[in-house]
């Protein structure tokens, strides 16, 4: 599966300080459960679309099929043997033939010299969370199984499955919780500028 060949990424859930004295196996340190995030799929793009950007979200029957309906703008990728296509630009209540499931947005627009599509998904066992963090871009979130509440300076929202929800501008500094009975299961969809770290930690205030 495409998801068992690509690289994994995981905000770190929490710092622990083990004083020499207290004697901590790895094993029961490695047993913590963490907000893991994994990188699927990658697209580079000389510019953005024109007018108000929105992450539209299709599923096909296989990804084949998904391929053959991508623009130079979608990005198809297979999880948990569905096949996704997910297209940045206008909102679009139809979609390129598939299953349409969302249409999310607007996303800030920005100003890079180029622009990288880039697809995570989410694998968080209940109660876990992301550091606090930013990105130099923007994003979009669809939750496919559990729960999310993600925090921003003001702002909270809540995203439960089968919802959706566009971020903040970027570099604005975040937080995702899995606060759901079950694994938070979500597709992170971003346009970032790659020339600069794809997260960077941030502080709350």
């Amino acid at each position: 599966m495409i998801m068992n060949r690509l690289l994994k990424c995981a905000f770190v859930v929490a710092a622990f300080v083990l004083p020499a004295a207290e004697l901590v196996s790895a094993a029961s340190a490695q047993d913590v459960p963490k907000f893991i995030v994994t990188k699927v799929a990658e697209k580079p793009l000389a510019d953005l679309p024109p007018g108000d950007l929105y992450w539209t979200a299709e599923t096909f029957s296989t990804l084949d099929a998904a391929k053959a309906a991508m623009t130079d703008t979608a990005v198809a990728v297979e999880i948990d043997g569905i096949a996704w296509l997910l297209t940045l630009g206008p909102e679009d209540k139809l979609g390129h033939g598939g299953q349409w499931e969302t249409s999310i947005g607007p996303i800030s627009r920005f100003e890079a010299p180029s622009y990288l599509l880039r697809i995570n998904v989410s694998d968080a066992p209940p109660g876990t969370k992301t550091s606090v963090h930013s990105h130099p871009g923007s994003e979009a979130m669809y939750v496919m199984s559990g729960e999310a509440t993600v925090n921003w300076p003001g702002k909270t929202v809540v995203i439960k499955t089968g919802e959706a929800s566009p971020g903040q501008p970027p570099h604005t500094p975040m937080l995702a919780a899995s606060t759901g009975d079950g694994t938070l299961k979500e597709l992170i969809m971003f346009v970032v500028d790659p020339s600069q770290d794809f997260a960077r930690p941030e502080e709350m205030n």
